[in-house]
């Protein structure tokens, strides 16, 4: 009989032994499935954060790139181009437009880049005066939005861009009775035809986004297309708005001041694409290894 009941007692104590480690393991189960979840979701929210989407910490990050670009910009902005005259030259600012708008996307792009522009003419007033300062500047955002454009493939609203300047420019009456040398924009005419072989670099580059060989082909050319669609932005409102008059400029002085911008702009666009190719590139590999943020961040 105790022989029967010391069984019995083993018995039960491996019931309970079982039970327990079931309900252990039941447990231990949902846990995992608990912290699985947790983790699928930290993920697709720090994706969410990374390229800007949310309205949470990635529109925090946003802005505050946005902020450090634009400051960033306006001290560029402030120092004149040495490679020319002062009348011709631009600044510093050749340097960082279009990594701008590879980073930051067209749309925020432009916006850290005027308010980089109005920074700029701040610290730096120019000769101009304030607002016509300003007015010119503003192709500085332009080129920013530019090359966004072309990191987003919408290259076709960048052609467009440059189709309207581009062909006001060359209709407008102004343009052939002050006889404007049309070669004196060469370099301008030779961006709207890398349009499109920029948008098959940056295409693929995008679809490579750690390849150095394939980053580099499109960051400088996105350069040169976006350096040049700043200075296309400062002829349309030379010539066809009519903004030499505010200057003032005699009609008769345009010719001049073009032939001296075909041999200080292309200078710019070559500064600015060696510029790309050696800091830019490394800086967008590295964010791009970091995995803090994706560019084009919207």
């Amino acid at each position: 009989m105790a022989n029967r009941f010391a069984s019995f007692g083993h018995l039960r104590q491996r019931q309970i032994l079982g039970t327990s480690i079931s309900f252990a393991n039941g447990d231990a189960m949902a846990d995992n499935l608990k912290s699985a979840t947790a983790s699928n979701c930290f993920v697709r929210s720090l994706s969410t954060a990374s390229i800007g989407e949310s309205k949470g910490p990635g529109r925090t990050r946003l802005l505050v790139l946005v902020a450090l670009f634009g400051s960033l910009h306006g001290l560029l902005s402030a120092v004149p181009g040495v490679w020319g005259p002062a009348e011709v030259a631009r600044s510093f600012v050749i340097f960082v437009e279009s990594l701008e708008g590879i980073i930051l996307g067209p749309r925020m792009g432009f916006i850290s880049g005027s308010i980089g522009c109005i920074l700029g003419r701040i610290i730096r007033p120019r000769e101009e005066g304030f607002l016509l300062g300003i007015a010119f500047g503003m192709g500085e955002p332009i080129a920013s939005l530019v090359a966004g454009l072309m990191f987003r493939r919408k290259w076709h609203l960048a052609a467009l861009a440059y189709a309207v300047m581009l062909g006001t420019f060359l209709t407008d009456p102004l343009t052939w009775s002050a006889r404007i040398p049309l070669w004196s924009i060469w370099d301008t005419l030779l961006a709207a035809f890398m349009i499109l072989p920029a948008h098959i670099a940056v295409r693929s580059a995008l679809e490579h986004r750690g390849d150095a060989k394939r980053l580099g082909p499109a960051v400088c050319l996105v350069a040169f297309v976006s350096t040049e669609a700043d200075m296309l932005f400062r002829i349309f409102l030379l010539v066809p708005t009519g903004l030499y008059a505010l200057y003032p400029i005699p009609v008769e002085a345009l010719p001049v001041v073009f032939i001296l911008g075909a041999l200080v702009t292309p200078v710019e666009a070559l500064l600015s694409m060696a510029v790309s190719v050696i800091l830019a590139v490394p800086v967008l590999l590295a964010i791009e290894r970091s995995r803090s943020v994706r560019w084009p961040m919207e």
